[in-house]
């Protein structure tokens, strides 16, 4: 499993699959079942003695919006009509760790994300940087002044 994914689903596709109504109760319904406890938790894994539970981080959102109008000027609704609708649903999926049953004694297992532990690294490393060439150019120029001298003319 990928440690971030997306569900989406388009009006076109919806539209694909029921005909030209759409019913949005229906639509609704299909994206709170998207949000479900089993996104989260994931199916405990057995064997032997020791049970896993698998738990994810899950955020998600959804939005819709149509409209109806005459697809030319002066044009009556009812003939000529426009229409328009779209609905989106983004899920996003995150592992957080896993719960460890063994001998009835339950303990967390966080998710290491290898990624974040290198990007902080390397901030850490960029800063580090950037402090020592800072305090090495200013113990340069103070030499520098010390003797009255400059030794680049900017």
């Amino acid at each position: 499993m990928s440690s971030l994914q997306w569900v989406h689903t388009s009006a076109g596709n919806l539209l694909e699959q029921w005909g030209d109504t759409m019913d949005v109760n229906e639509v609704i319904d299909r994206a709170r079942d998207s949000f479900n406890v089993r996104r989260v938790f994931g199916e405990p894994i057995q064997q032997g003695e020791v049970t896993l539970v698998p738990a994810a981080w899950v955020r998600g959102g959804g939005g819709g919006g149509g409209g109806e109008g005459p697809a030319t000027e002066g044009a009556k609704a009812e003939e000529n009509a426009a229409k328009g609708y779209g609905i989106g649903v983004g899920l996003n999926v995150r592992p957080a760790g896993a719960f460890i049953v063994r001998n009835g004694k339950v303990r967390w297992m966080p998710a290491v994300d290898a990624n974040r532990i290198v990007l902080g690294v390397q901030v850490l490393v960029g800063l580090f940087l950037l402090t020592i060439g800072k305090q090495l150019v200013g113990r340069f120029l103070k030499e520098d002044q010390r003797f009255g001298r400059r030794r680049f003319a900017w």
